[in-house]
């Protein structure tokens, strides 16, 4: 199952048009909530390669359960289901035409009237303030899990700040070249005199070894964002230090690892006391797959 994940990202790391059931890209973050302020620091073309299935960033009201943001629209009427799970179709698209051109929006029902509001929940229920508001500080350690493209991870970048750091992680080598190409074109668009990532010429010529897990500083003192690593990993053994982060994001990753429990050890492990997780992702409605079908579902 791991491999045939790794296998579908092959095309995905070339582009995620046409090949999820949801907006991608400007659409999927608009529709997500993402602050605009925030992703028009990337350049489009980075941009483009969003897929996420969540908001990481997003602040909630911490006395309303669910939120409104988190509540999704119900399907269209008549729209074919997988296997009669309700939840509709492969996130990859294999699926008939006529569930391609079914409508999928993002957005909340706050506009449609106060009798489908969420209700609040009991006080002794409210999140603590620092949990729902974003969870990425300025000077945060970030860890983004299945930092596919690195969109997230770019924008958990600025919002740290230059006194942060962020790790990206993933298990497909094609989408950490595609993060690695993203993170090159937004330094090049902060300052397009900056070597390339993770180098730094000498006179003589040749490349300096790496100094720093981080890697020399292209964008030195002008630096308006924490610095970038990106990690070859799966989510089940994480090779970081025991409470190396403030922060663990992961968006629409988790659906997809085989031995959940043994990534949420990792993540508990490697996040600092008091630290935070932010996870969002697809949830099946239905029975699980068994037996041959495991593997051809695995990514409803």
């Amino acid at each position: 199952m791991a491999r045939a994940v790794r296998d579908r990202f092959i095309a995905v790391a070339r582009g995620p048009d046409g090949k999820f059931r949801y907006p991608v890209g400007d659409a999927g973050l608009a529709g997500l909530g993402y602050d605009g302020a925030l992703t028009d620091r990337l350049p489009a073309a980075v941009r483009a390669h969003f897929c996420g299935v969540g908001n990481p960033f997003a602040a909630v009201d911490a006395c309303v359960w669910p939120p409104v943001c988190l509540l999704p629209p119900p399907p269209p009427t008549g729209y074919p289901s997988a296997a009669g799970s309700g939840v509709p179709g492969d996130i990859f698209c294999n699926m008939p035409d006529a569930e391609l051109d079914a409508p999928v929006r993002f957005g909340d029902n706050s506009d449609d009237g106060a009798d489908n509001a969420a209700p609040a929940a009991p006080r002794d229920r409210c999140l603590p303030p620092e949990l729902a508001a974003c969870p990425v500080r300025p000077g945060d350690a970030v860890l983004d899990v299945g930092c596919g493209a690195g969109v997230d991870t770019l924008c958990a970048a600025l919002l740290a700040g230059p006194d942060g750091a962020v790790t990206g992680a993933d298990a497909s080598p094609h989408m950490l070249d595609r993060a690695r190409a993203n993170l090159a074109a937004t330094n090049a668009a902060t300052d397009p005199a900056t070597p390339p990532v993770g180098r730094i010429p000498n006179p003589s010529g040749q490349d300096l070894p790496e100094p720093d897990p981080f890697g020399p500083d292209p964008l030195g003192p002008d630096r308006q964002s924490a610095r970038i690593r990106l990690v070859e990993t799966g989510a089940e053994c994480l090779p970081f230090a025991s409470g190396s982060f403030d922060v663990v994001i992961s968006n629409g990753v988790f659906s997809l690892i085989v031995d959940k429990p043994a990534a949420l050890r990792e993540i508990h492990r490697v996040l600092r006391p008091g630290g935070r997780l932010r996870l969002a992702d697809q949830i099946l409605d239905g029975p699980a797959p068994q037996g041959a079908d495991v593997v051809s579902s695995w990514f409803r």
